[in-house]
């Protein structure tokens, strides 16, 4: 008997092992059939059932990837995890962003410290409106992983669309930091570009804090910038814009929070002090490439190779410590 079992197990290995060749290839029907075998070998495998439920959630048929992740789910298996986040990704691709969100809370019971639980929650919940909930999660989804780029993408979406646009750049301005070739970079260095022409610009009326939750922080960041506003004759280039308010960001520093001050304003102050703004900036000009910073980034390599080995010796930490929402804290 021993011997029955221990050929299935390798049939099985060996009907995965196919299936899974078959899906990368983007071959899905060829794949269900090869899992659908395996299935009849072990009825309740949670792995086979996980790779069901894969495939039907690439082919876009959400029902059946529901209905197989949840079986996954029930089966109390090691791939519990991923079939939580599938689940909802499924509900939340199908339309159905409340009962997405009952799962991703259902899963972080079990999983608290599953760093895509908490973004994949705040992604419905920026779906559904609730920027408040969403920034929550977020915050939460980056103090397990600092260096989570979508995260930081989505926390500046959420900031650009209450009109919140410190937090905006600063979001933005990391993700650029941390990722300056990712396939959206050009429409992040736009609104980069615009949100810093509001914050920065000459004009005559002032920004307010305690319009925005936590802005509090940002007080004498908020002072600063009235100041700059109200200066004639500055340079109104986007490189000037975005070093002044990086050169600004030292009013930020002590105020403790591990994300806006001892991540964001530490990193940009620091690159300023450094010297290596004008080269990141000019870099991120040529994003949506102009002649004048093109020009300039040819004429300045070693500046801006200078700039990029400053960037990889200041990366993100692991972890950062428990981000209070709206309040303060420092890192580990």
């Amino acid at each position: 008997m021993s011997g029955l079992f221990a050929r299935e197990g390798k049939q099985l290995v060996e009907l995965l092992r196919k299936g899974n060749a078959q899906h990368d290839v983007g071959n899905y029907e060829q794949a269900l059939e090869y899992y659908n075998k395996a299935l009849k070998l072990d009825s309740v495998s949670g792995i086979v059932h996980y790779e069901i439920a894969y495939t039907l959630l690439a082919m876009k048929r959400y029902d059946e990837a529901v209905e197989y992740s949840r079986k996954v789910i029930l089966l109390d298996s090691k791939q519990q995890q991923g079939a939580y986040l599938m689940l909802g990704s499924a509900l939340n691709m199908s339309g159905k962003l409340q009962e997405a969100i009952q799962v991703y809370q259902e899963g972080l019971f079990k999983f608290r410290g599953l760093h895509q639980l908490h973004y994949n929650l705040a992604l419905a919940y920026y779906d559904i409106g609730n920027l408040s909930k969403s920034e929550e999660a977020l915050y939460r989804s980056l103090q397990m992983r600092p260096g989570h780029v979508n995260s930081h993408v989505l926390l500046g979406k959420v900031s650009a669309a209450r009109g919140d646009n410190i937090k905006a750049v600063l979001s933005f301005s990391y993700v650029l930091y941390l990722d300056p070739e990712m396939n959206n970079a050009q429409e992040l260095a736009k609104m980069l570009q615009e949100r810093i022409a509001l914050l920065t610009a000459p004009a005559s009326d002032s920004l307010y804090v305690g319009l925005f939750p936590g802005d509090s922080i940002f007080s004498a960041l908020y002072q600063k910038l009235n100041e700059s506003r109200k200066a004639d004759g500055r340079d109104n280039s986007f490189a000037v814009h975005l070093c002044s308010f990086f050169h600004s960001l030292d009013a930020v520093l002590d105020k403790g929070h591990p994300l806006w001050s001892d991540l964001y304003a530490a990193t940009f102050h620091g690159l300023h002090a450094s010297g290596h703004c004008e080269a990141y900036a000019n870099s991120l000009a040529q994003i949506n490439a102009t002649s004048e910073t093109e020009r300039w980034v040819r004429l300045n390599q070693v500046k801006v190779q200078e700039m990029r080995s400053w960037i990889e010796s200041h990366q993100p930490p692991q972890k950062m410590n428990q981000i209070l929402f709206g309040g303060r804290s420092t890192f580990k």
